[in-house]
């Protein structure tokens, strides 16, 4: 499968490989309408596999399909801060197996004329970015961090832009569930991006601020006498050191508007942005030594799981491999925990068996027992946020060994 996308068209060609050639199967184009052209590069050629997914469902659901492309559309399926239509779109390419390869030749001649037809701006214009004067010319992996914190009466919130090389963006805000003064919130804002930016592996970042205070303590052009502010410098200091240059501007407000509009959203009514926005609440603050590592022991069913999305590992069992990739769209990773997408529920805590028994016991014989039939009671468990493959097998077990639940069964 080769896909193409300019400013107001998508295409695709399926082809086969016979013999050693590749015979193109089906030529599927269309026009992009309404909001479908101010689409970023990536989601232009993710919908145009969505398009073709749906109308060639047949060749789909039936054969192994490979994806030639120059460009991460796999690591944006499978990261968890994806936007709303990239995470349905993620669902909905999850059921058919899907392997993507870096594009090299093309060798069919038609799919090469139909690249020439279409002007393919995305994929011949690479991407660029506008570096200041101020800040160091490090090239074309630098990153660009845009932060603001706000603290006004009932207003504590904050907010980040995290843009890649290539140009796409990373929103995230933040609401503070303590009280912080105005320097605390932007330190609080750019610690919180510093660490985003160091989720996503970026290694040259350039940070842009409008608080003054911030960024000539950070430049060392003010003095920190404050205690607090010390901690925090000590804070920048540690999480700067994984970078391999960095730099910070203060810029105006003017040029930081988006970033301050998140932050004022965050303070105001977070609640209604999850579905567009990273939302995180904050219940301590950074330079606090109150954080403890936990040890956790990892379940042994996700593992296959983690190696795929960490590195892109599958089962050497084909079939095993299969299922791993069609899943993989339905499981995330956040701060080296396992999480599994639920149908009707956030994002479910993935345990192991012995915990889940726990859980089971609880639930079904503890203070908040309701002698529940199998599948009533797998949702109960489910509501709580956890789960392990086993979860209804293991309910239907427990509720056949309780006697409560015989005896009364058939009434």
């Amino acid at each position: 499968m080769y896909l193409a996308a300019s400013e107001e068209a998508i295409s695709s060609v399926l082809a086969v490989e016979r013999e050693g050639k590749q015979v193109p199967i089906h030529f599927v184009s269309r026009d992009l309408q309404g909001p479908e052209v101010n689409y970023p590069a990536l989601e232009k050629l993710v919908l145009t596999l969505v398009y073709a997914a749906r109308r060639l469902r047949r060749y789909f659901q039936a054969h192994k399909v490979d994806v030639l492309t120059s460009y991460p559309i796999k690591q944006v399926l499978l990261r968890s801060e994806k936007s709303g239509c990239l995470a349905k779109w993620a669902i909905e390419l999850g059921e058919h197996d899907i392997h993507y390869h870096p594009q090299t030749s093309i060798k069919a001649q038609a799919v090469a004329d139909f690249l020439v037809e279409i002007p393919d701006t995305i994929n011949r214009v690479p991407a660029t970015i506008s570096v200041d004067p101020l800040e160091p010319e490090v090239g074309k992996e630098l990153w660009k961090l845009y932060t603001d914190g706000v603290t006004r009466k009932e207003d504590l919130g904050a907010g980040q832009i995290l843009q890649s090389p290539k140009g796409e963006e990373i929103t995230y805000a933040l609401w503070f569930d303590f009280q912080v003064s105005n320097n605390e919130a932007e330190y609080e804002a750019f610690l919180a991006g510093l660490r985003l930016a160091k989720e996503v592996g970026a290694k040259q970042l350039a940070a842009l601020s409008d608080s003054l205070l911030m960024t000539n303590q950070i430049n060392v052009t003010y003095e920190a006498k404050d205690s607090r502010m010390q901690k925090y410098l000590d804070a920048f200091r540690s999480l700067t050191s994984t970078f391999k240059s960095f730099s910070i501007k203060q810029i105006s407000r003017g040029k930081n508007a988006r970033a301050n509009a998140l932050n004022k959203l965050a303070s105001t009514s977070y609640d209604h942005l999850t579905n567009k926005v990273l939302v995180e609440v904050l219940t301590e603050r950074s330079i606090d030594n109150q954080r403890v590592n936990t040890i956790s022991t990892t379940p042994e069913w996700t593992k296959p799981y983690v190696d795929y999305l960490r590195n892109g590992v599958l089962p050497d069992n084909p079939e095993e491999a299969r299922k791993v990739n069609i899943r993989a769209s339905h499981v995330a990773i956040r701060d080296n925990q396992l999480y599994r997408r639920g149908y009707l529920s956030p994002w479910l805590k993935c345990i192991l068996k012995t915990e889940g028994q726990t859980f089971l016991e609880e639930s079904h014989s503890g203070d908040t027992a309701a002698h529940e039939d199998a599948g009533a009671f797998t949702c109960k468990i489910l509501c709580l946020g956890v789960y392990w493959p086993d979860v209804y097998n293991d309910a239907a077990t427990l509720t056949k060994k309780c006697k409560e639940c015989q005896a009364f069964a058939p009434f």
